[in-house]
């Protein structure tokens, strides 16, 4: 059968008319002629050139290179490694992931045509990724330590017992470790009452009278929880100040509450701090609760960023664990110095309380610094 006849048959099948097949063979007729007479594009692009990687990491890298050109239009290029197709971008560039450091690897790129003609391949780029040295931590300056290494309590400035309580340093208690080192300092009340405070007078005296931000940091052990009556209670940390009269009064104490194992933030614990405090406008003595019990049987993690002021700049805030339990600012954290001497501001790390259970009532201290910045 004849083109006529084929298409005679889809017309008649259509409901078209001869003419209408005679027309459309004339246009099938006209239109092959010019589609054979043109010439089919075998012209490859040419090659690419300064193929070059940047922005490296130990993974990852971006290849760039110059432009093919080729005489129809470049349809987009195509990325070889180690003779595997990798990627096929459109313009000059391509992101490569999923390397690994330190195994060398030949990066090639092609181009393409719209006539599907591929250009040869580019010289080799060879590189191996470095494995990436992590960026330098910048660590706060430490000003002060005590890890109880030297088998003592030499690194404080003082020990003050009074009643039934003592702090000593021990290897091992109760299998309880050392948090770091070989030994850690034990404090305990053993009695119906009583109270071992061990104390830094300097670096934080000095540090708190040009008002620098410091951190103090410890790490606390509690082989078990420690519970009082209403009328008792129980502090491991303290802020301690010198009035005119040169008395010294706690100004700030960490403080338990109650049975529950939680701690409170009290100021001006006796009531005798500055009358008007902490906040402008406040007098006596103010708690503030976490509501956030200290674990037991582990090592926990105790911060505390002091900025320390005479009158209601100050700022005080208490992480345990990386947790935030308070966080006071515009506060008054210390006298004011009309004539005490030299020694107007210092903290204990203590032991102290009166009808507690269990007895002793023991918990463990470790690794105490005073730094300029949290302690990583």
């Amino acid at each position: 059968m004849n083109l006529r006849q084929i298409l005679l048959t889809i017309a008649i099948s259509s409901g078209l008319t001869l003419a209408s097949v005679s027309h459309a063979q004339n246009w099938h007729s006209r239109h092959m002629r010019t589609l054979t007479s043109a010439p089919a594009d075998t012209t490859a692009p040419t090659t690419p050139a300064g193929l070059a990687a940047s922005a490296s990491t130990s993974s990852s890298l971006t290849l760039s290179w110059s432009a093919s050109t080729d005489n129809v239009g470049v349809a987009g290029y195509r990325v070889y490694r180690d003779g595997t197709l990798v990627a096929s971008p459109g313009g000059t560039s391509a992101s490569i992931t999923g390397l690994t450091a330190g195994v060398p690897y030949s990066f090639t790129v092609s181009a393409l045509d719209v006539a599907g003609n591929v250009s040869a391949l580019s010289a080799p780029l060879s590189l191996t990724l470095q494995v990436l040295a992590p960026l330098p931590q910048t660590l706060p300056q430490i000003l002060w330590s005590a890890g109880m290494e030297t088998g003592n309590l030499s690194q404080w400035s003082e020990k003050i017992n009074s009643g039934s309580a003592d702090s000593t340093v021990v290897t091992s208690s109760s299998g309880v470790t050392p948090h770091g080192g070989t030994y850690m300092m034990k404090q305990a009340v053993t009695g119906s009452s009583g109270g071992t405070r061990v104390f830094n007078y300097e670096p934080f005296n000095t540090l708190a009278l040009a008002g620098t931000t410091v951190y103090w940091t410890w790490y606390d052990y509690y082989p078990s929880a420690i519970s009082f009556g209403a009328s008792d209670a129980f502090l491991p940390f303290g802020i301690m100040g010198q009035d005119s009269s040169h008395s010294y009064n706690p100004i700030w104490n960490l403080v338990f509450h109650g049975s529950d194992n939680t701690l409170d933030l009290v100021w001006s614990p006796n009531n005798l701090a500055p009358a008007n405090g902490p906040h402008n406008g406040e007098s006596g003595r103010r708690y503030y609760y976490s509501g956030v019990a200290v674990p037991v049987g582990s090592w926990v993690r105790f911060e505390v960023m002091i900025k320390s002021a005479a009158d209601f700049t100050g700022a005080l805030k208490v992480w345990m664990n990386n947790q935030v339990l308070f966080d006071l600012s515009s506060i008054k954290t210390r006298y004011v110095d009309t004539g005490q001497g030299a020694l107007i501001s210092y903290i204990e790390q203590t032991g102290y309380g009166s009808g507690l259970t269990p007895t002793p009532a023991v918990h463990y201290v470790d690794d105490v610094t005073i730094s300029l910045g949290r302690m990583p």
